[in-house]
């Protein structure tokens, strides 16, 4: 018996050590990541990949937040998007990144439950909880204040008793899909409603009735409709703007831009769309990676130019993880 209990003891003594090396391993490559300025060699996706992942991480800020562009300040949002991407990227729940990032929001939400007392940002600071699996009684105060904030007629605006606004009302909306909100979830359904009634004749939404249909705005609001909807010809729509390069634009014959290409690429996942055409799309961002990973791009309303920015960045590489439900269904019958 004495020398099966020094067996044991010594079976234990090695799963703790393998154990306490592996969490530090873990913190060591974090640590290499974020502060290396080498992409690594491989395939232009891999290394997009890898390059993104780079950026991102070694821009977070001392107290956990992330900026739209380095040196900045951390804002709710980025640091949102920030968390969103890693963790779809494969980046540990667990990780300091991670967890400093959650803290960061975790301190930022304010008595009412929002973020800024702003819908948008309070949906994707949702998004990043909820994908971090942490949190939930933080989430459940965001998500009641949300309910509470939406109009009557079913839309959204930017804040509180805010005027509907298209593109803050598809951002709900389409944050309630990625949390897995139904039609039978009456808001979404309410949203979606309002939503559809805006829709231009050539088949896309604009932010007033009527102007030139707005393919970023149109890719968000695609997004939103399909728990209740059948976009299928939105899908069309939008399939038909793609550029030549296998980006998208803002308008139809607009420059390619990588941070509106990833909101497409969004789309057609939500459509269920075939993976070739998204792969031309991604081939585009591809091509379109700086050389420290980041993306530039005017599309940040904060941005008065093009630049290299983390919330363009972070996009892009939540577009390339994107799945279609398709995909996902054969994902987890691997598993």
């Amino acid at each position: 018996m004495k020398n099966h209990k020094s067996v044991f003891m010594v079976i234990c003594c090695y799963i703790l050590l393998n154990f306490v090396i592996g969490i530090r391993g873990s913190a060591a490559a974090d640590t290499e990541i974020a502060t290396s300025n080498k992409i690594p060699e491989g395939p232009p996706l891999f290394k997009t990949i890898k390059g993104a992942k780079t950026y991102i991480v070694k821009h977070q800020n001392r107290d956990g937040g992330w900026p739209l562009v380095p040196g900045g300040d951390s804002n709710v949002e980025n640091t949102a998007f920030a968390i969103w991407a890693l963790i779809d990227a494969g980046w540990g729940t667990g990780s300091e990144v991670i967890r400093m990032g959650v803290a960061y929001l975790r301190n930022t939400q304010s008595d009412d439950g929002s973020w800024n007392k702003n819908t948008a940002h309070t949906v994707f600071a949702l998004i990043a909880l909820t994908t971090a699996e942490t949190d939930s009684e933080v989430r459940f105060k965001g998500l009641r204040w949300l309910k509470k904030v939406q109009n009557r007629s079913g839309g959204w605006g930017k804040q509180e008793r805010s005027p509907d606004n298209v593109l803050y009302t598809a951002a709900v909306l389409a944050g309630f899909r990625r949390l897995g909100f139904k039609q039978s979830f009456e808001p979404v359904s309410k949203g979606a409603d309002w939503l559809a009634g805006f829709i231009n004749h050539d088949g896309g939404w604009a932010l007033q009735r009527g102007m030139q249909s707005d393919i970023f705005l149109t890719s968000w609001v695609i997004q939103g409709l399909e728990p209740v909807y059948d976009i299928d010809a939105q899908i069309a729509w939008l399939k038909q703007l793609q550029n030549r390069d296998g980006g998208f634009g803002r308008y139809k014959n607009s420059p390619s831009d990588p941070e509106i290409t990833a909101i497409a690429i969004l789309a057609l996942a939500a459509g269920n769309d075939p993976l070739n055409t998204r792969r031309v799309a991604t081939d585009y961002l591809t091509d379109a990676r700086q050389d420290d990973g980041s993306f530039v791009s005017n599309t940040p309303i904060e941005l008065t130019e093009r630049m290299a920015n983390l919330q363009s960045t972070c996009f892009v590489l939540i577009a390339i993880h994107a799945k279609t439900a398709d995909e996902l269904a054969v994902e987890r019958s691997v598993k």
